[in-house]
């Protein structure tokens, strides 16, 4: 994420400590389709915004070397004590690292660098461009770069336009794992057009099973949305050249409702693929 926009600082945020349960929910297809395309182009893999981890100890427990990095320490805390139940040979072959998108360094290149359900998190031109040269730095002669993005819905652009006062809806309900009760999150979608950005209001609220309050609070991020031939354009300025873009993880088409799910190489090298 960018410094100044990041969510997650520590672990007092409400999106750190629920997180894997109510937002970091990885479906098959989405874990199959990143783990087929290590499979194809092979490690060292690098996890671009990492957070706490959900992908990054799939694909060392499938056997490749992983370098994550994130720049919230809250998510990266909750990452490593994951990883610290997780067995020796799973966690010899990750490494942590806390840098942001847009200005890491890293000492050596990935065959594939993933970066899912993050790099809306730049918020500008210029951040994307930063986050896409330091992708495009990291690369091996063969490597990959795979990542997704929502395909905005003028629907939902106009209707987050209009919710100036910021009014609540009911994002999701979820058992609580290790007690009794659930979460309810709300949650309120204000979009501001001109810099093509969502700001999205979290409300937190815990109860136990007899229905009893336990805990409220509040959080939010902002995410910018790019139209996908703006994407095409950042990616083919930055030196990319889009293998493949399909609408989900099942290869299905780009529509409304769908994702932008993109593979790309560097354009020199996709040229004689």
């Amino acid at each position: 994420m960018v410094s100044g926009e990041m969510y997650g600082s520590d672990e007092t945020d409400l999106v750190v400590k629920y997180y894997d349960l109510a937002f970091g929910i990885s479906g098959e297809s989405e874990v199959a389709w990143y783990l087929d395309k290590v499979i194809t182009f092979g490690g060292p893999v690098l996890d671009l915004a990492c957070g706490t981890g959900r992908l990054a100890v799939l694909i060392a427990k499938a056997g490749y070397q992983v370098t994550a990095i994130d720049f919230s320490e809250g998510m990266l805390n909750v990452f490593k004590e994951t990883l610290s139940r997780c067995p020796s040979q799973v966690r010899d072959r990750i490494q942590i690292h806390h840098q942001g998108m847009t200005a890491f360094n890293l000492d050596r290149k990935f065959n594939t660098i993933i970066c899912c359900d993050a790099f809306f998190h730049n918020l500008t031109v210029e951040d994307e461009i930063l986050c896409l040269n330091k992708v495009a730095e990291h690369l091996t002669t063969q490597g990959v770069f795979v990542f997704n993005l929502p395909n905005p819905d003028c629907e939902f652009i106009l209707k987050a336009s209009e919710n100036l006062d910021g009014d609540f809806e009911e994002r999701g309900r979820y058992d609580m794992r290790d007690e009794d009760g659930f979460l309810l999150v709300e949650q309120a979608n204000i979009c501001d057009p001109s810099l093509q950005t969502i700001t999205t209001k979290l409300r937190f609220k815990r109860y136990n099973s007899k229905g009893i309050k336990l805990e409220e609070g509040e959080s939010s991020w902002t995410t910018r949305y790019l139209f996908q031939n703006e994407v095409v354009h950042l990616l083919y300025r930055c030196g990319f050249e889009i293998i493949q873009l399909v609408g989900d993880y099942s290869g299905g088409l780009v529509k409304k409702g769908s994702q932008l799910v993109f593979e790309a190489k560097l354009k020199k090298l996709a040229s004689k693929k």
